[in-house]
């Protein structure tokens, strides 16, 4: 009868006790924390270099399009040295013109898709 007792006591105190505690209760942390000069240093060193990337992606995206051949205007010799551009392909695309854009590759079937993804930062439709 004892142990019973002893077991019901030490519930309701736990319960009791688990009742007067929540973590709701606690009040936050609200004050700043001081920001040391490497992590200062360290984040604008971070902002730099994506600046530096997104520069060079920049750059590398604009000399691709300045070297982009002219789909309208090229031989065929120029174009089957393109990757992926067989002769018969050259021909066709040299047959088929004019292009509004260099996406008509593939709407007007002179190359698959699957080869128009591997060329298509190669070609530009002026």
């Amino acid at each position: 009868m004892i142990k019973k007792i002893v077991k019901i006591a030490i519930a309701l105190l736990v319960v009791g006790a688990s009742a007067l505690w929540s973590p709701a209760q606690e009040e936050p942390d609200t004050r700043k924390k001081p920001v040391s000069k490497a992590t200062k240093d360290l984040k604008a060193a971070r902002a730099k270099a994506a600046e530096k990337k997104r520069q060079a992606k920049a750059k590398a995206d604009a000399e691709s399009k300045a070297k982009a051949l002219d789909i309208n205007r090229a031989s065929k010799e120029d174009l089957r040295r393109l990757p992926g551009v067989t002769d018969e392909m050259a021909a066709a695309i040299v047959a088929k013109r004019p292009y509004t854009s260099k996406l008509d590759l593939v709407t007007k079937g002179v190359v698959p898709a699957g080869t128009y993804e591997g060329l298509k930062k190669w070609v530009a439709a002026k």
